[in-house]
Order: C-alpha cells, then structure tokens, then sequence
C-alpha cells in the first residue's frame, strides 16, 4: 500500500517526542522542548513560524497512514497520544455532533424543500411558504 503523505525526519521526531510524555503538552512546551522549530517571539506566539509549522506537523502526523496511533491536537489542554479510554469517548461525543448537525441539515433541506408551496391557511399565516427572504426585502 503505499500512503500518499510522507512524513519528513521533524515529522517523525515530533512523533517520538510525543511517544514519550504521558499527559497533554502545549504547543509552546512542544516547540521549547523539542528545539525542532526555532525560537519563539515575546509577542503572538499563536502567530510565529514556528507554531505554524508545529500545527501543520501535528495535521501530517494525523492524516498519515503510516502512523497508527490516535493524536488529539490543538485543544485547549494541548497534544497527545490518546489512550483507548480518551478515545472511544472522544469518538462519541464527535459522532453525536456530527448526527445533530446532520438532522439539522435535513430540517433546513426540508424547509428549503417546501419553498414556494401553497398551504392550508387557518389563521393568519400565508398562503404560500416562504422559506428564504426576498433580495431586496
């Protein structure tokens, strides 16, 4: 099978860094502790080259197939590997989101649906659906 992705030697350093630590590690501790992306500015770290890079490390060793383990990233606790616990919950509570916002989704597919249509009028509702505002209006 050969994987589209490759990962370069960094890639594969920041791997074996976060093989090593048990608990979440800050980008910022990333980058000072690995010395694998230069030196930090005093302001807008979130900014510097050398997050950016570290993000985008972070991406190719998620999106990599030759990687066979589960990293969190970019949380508000930080990067690591997961355990199996951490995931299965973690992958519930994405799931759950991803299926509300499917039946959301096919709720404003339906209402765009019966745009135009005519329907029963009891009281003071119009005649006809109306469900996207007029240009204009």
């Amino acid at each position: 099978m050969k994987f589209k992705k490759e990962l370069i030697s960094r890639q594969w350093r920041l791997y074996d860094y976060l093989k090593e630590q048990d608990d979440y590690k800050h980008l910022k501790e990333i980058v000072e502790e690995t010395g694998l992306y230069g030196e930090l500015p005093e302001t807008d770290i979130n900014n510097s080259a050398a997050i950016r890079t570290l993000k985008k490390d972070i991406r190719k060793l998620r999106e990599s197939g030759v990687i066979q383990t589960v990293i969190f990233s970019c949380t508000s606790r930080g990067v690591k590997i997961a355990t199996k616990e951490e995931y299965e919950e973690y992958s519930k509570s994405v799931w759950a989101a991803i299926n509300r916002r499917a039946k959301l989704q096919a709720l404003q597919d339906k209402k765009a649906g019966l745009d135009g249509q005519y329907r029963l009028v009891f009281n003071q509702e119009k005649p006809i659906i109306e469900a996207f505002k007029e240009v204009g209006a």
